[in-house]
Order: C-alpha cells, then sequence, then structure tokens
C-alpha cells in the first residue's frame, strides 16, 4: 500500500531525516522507513524532485531513479507512486510514496537548498549569469507565457544548484573563471551553455 506518511525535517549539518511510515501487506501495524541523508545526498534528492516536476509540466514523464547511501527511489510513468527501497545490510524495506506527498515534503528541503546555493561564496555572481540568459523561445509558444516563464524559473534554480556544488568543489575550473575578470566571458557561456543542456534534458521541444 501507498505511504501514510512521508516526513522530510532538516538537520544543523546540512543534511536532512527521511521518515516514511506505510502499511506492509500481511503484517499488521505500521512500518517504518527512516534514514539520515548528508548535505550532498539531500541536494541529489532535491535534484530528482525538481526533474520530475519539470518533465510532468511538459507532459513528457521518464522513467528515473536516485540512489543514496542505501536508499533508492524510482519513479515509473506507468505507476501511480513512486517506488522506495531502503537496504541496510541485508534487510531490506520497500513501500510506495505517492508523488504529491513527495512533492509537498520536499518543496521546503527545495527551498534550504536554493537558499543554500544563493547564499554560497559564487552564488550571486552565478544567479547574475543565470538571469542574463534569454529563456528558449519554444517555452513559450509550447507552455504558452506564464507557463513558459515558471518553467524557466524551476530551470534556473536547477542549474543554479548544480553551478553552486561544481564552484564549491576543490580546484573548480568554473570558480577559476567566476574569479577572474578576463575569463567573465567563458563563466558565463559555462552558465548559458548548462542551462540550455539542461532545458534539452528535462524541457524537451517538439520536433
Amino acid at each position: 500500500m501507498p505511504a501514510k506518511i512521508f516526513l522530510m525535517e532538516a538537520r544543523e549539518d546540512g543534511g536532512a531525516r527521511l521518515a516514511l511510515n506505510y502499511k506492509h501487506a500481511g503484517r499488521s501495524g505500521i512500518q517504518r522507513i527512516s534514514c539520515d541523508l548528508p548535505q550532498a545526498g539531500l541536494l541529489q534528492l532535491v535534484l530528482f524532485a525538481e526533474a520530475l516536476s519539470l518533465r510532468k509540466r511538459f507532459g513528457e514523464p521518464a522513467a528515473s531513479d536516485v540512489a543514496i547511501d542505501g536508499l533508492t527511489l524510482s519513479f515509473d510513468p506507468a505507476q501511480p507512486d513512486l517506488h522506495v527501497v531502503r537496504q541496510a545490510g541485508y534487510s531490506s524495506q520497500a513501500a510506495r510514496l505517492p508523488l504529491a506527498a513527495f512533492h509537498s515534503a520536499m518543496a521546503e528541503m527545495t527551498d534550504l537548498c536554493i537558499a543554500r546555493a544563493e547564499a554560497s561564496k559564487h552564488g550571486p555572481a552565478l544567479k547574475h549569469l543565470l538571469a542574463e540568459c534569454p529563456p528558449p523561445a519554444a517555452l513559450a509558444a509550447q507552455l504558452g507565457q506564464d507557463d513558459g516563464d515558471l518553467a524557466m524559473h524551476q530551470l534556473r534554480e536547477i542549474a543554479l544548484l548544480l553551478l553552486a556544488q561544481d564552484a564549491a568543489a576543490r580546484g573548480s575550473a568554473l570558480a577559476r573563471k567566476l574569479r577572474g575578470k578576463k575569463s567573465q566571458d567563458q563563466a558565463r557561456a559555462a552558465v548559458s551553455s548548462l542551462l540550455q543542456a539542461l532545458a534539452t534534458e528535462l524541457a524537451p521541444m517538439p520536433a
């Protein structure tokens, strides 16, 4: 049966605590899947949720999954729920999680990760460069102006999360481009290239 309760709680170390209560067929009582996600794992889950949301906006859902330290969430367009598996040693638990409940619980986590990316060392510069990138003309043509603007906003958020993570890595080439006055055009090109790649992957345009 689908999960009864799904909760995500932020932790002070930047990660999160995941808890999912569900009823297992053939067993009495309520079962529970719970685990702590590190900061990088929470970001993976947020990106997974955002990609699902954007593809749904375009009516182009695709099978996808995310695996984080023994926790796996899988999406099948033919099914109404996510499939959640928690593997701990030789023990395995599985449950179904309604998409609406997943997105509702992930909304706060998404906001937290975006706020963290915006406040990072290179966050303001990346946000400025992303704002300069023009939206693909086909977005408005396919979705209408309002939905096209919302889709572009979501694409920019996903790009910011990925770019901030890249720029924070030790020895990041992107960070060097952002720091140098003479390499701003290269930084702008790198940001634009990622945004266009995301648009192609997550917001497919009709042929």
